[in-house]
């Protein structure tokens, strides 16, 4: 399990511990209303925190966790990054069901320019420069892996020049 798909579904065991634990009268309805209506996953965990539905140690001891396994999705706020501002670490987006990791460049590392990785439809797919390949400079390198532990197909097309079929082999090496 990735962390993103964690994180959700430890959010969502603790958004039906609270409405669970909610009782019927007026406050504890609107609690779980506001939260239903809150505009980010942060401010649902925070309303969840600061609510008397779930006991705090628990609604707390998961909130670190929450941040923990997906910054991107419950962090306070994001902290765009600018040319000024070098990055210490990965800088994590969510863009729908996609997860994107930026890595600063390390020239040290053959890697001239910032790595991109884009995760979704369990496919992560990796994006960044090579200071040389053979005789040539700093050239596009792109890396494609199928997470998937099932027997199956990755279908790649490269510059216009046609599909190509890559078969994904089983757990046991086998291919589909």
């Amino acid at each position: 399990m990735n962390p993103y798909d964690a994180a959700s579904s430890l959010y969502e065991a603790l958004l039906a511990e609270a409405e669970q634990w909610a009782g019927d009268d007026t406050e504890d309805q609107q609690a779980l209303d506001a939260i239903d209506q809150a505009p980010t996953p942060h401010d649902k965990v925070e309303l969840l925190r600061n609510s008397s539905l779930v006991p705090s140690h628990l609604t707390s001891a998961i909130a670190d966790a929450l941040l923990a396994l997906d910054p991107a999705t419950y962090s306070p706020s994001p902290t765009p990054t600018t040319p000024q501002t070098p990055m210490t670490g990965p800088e994590l987006h969510r863009v729908r069901d996609a997860q994107i990791t930026v890595v600063n460049a390390s020239p040290e590392d053959n890697t001239p320019s910032d790595v991109y990785e884009f995760q979704v439809h369990g496919v992560s797919v990796l994006i960044r420069r090579r200071a040389q390949w053979d005789t040539a400079a700093n050239v596009p390198y792109v890396h494609i892996e199928d997470q998937n532990d099932e027997p199956g197909l990755l279908l790649v097309e490269v510059n216009n020049s046609g599909e190509r079929e890559h078969p994904r082999p089983g757990p046991h090496g086998g291919t589909a």
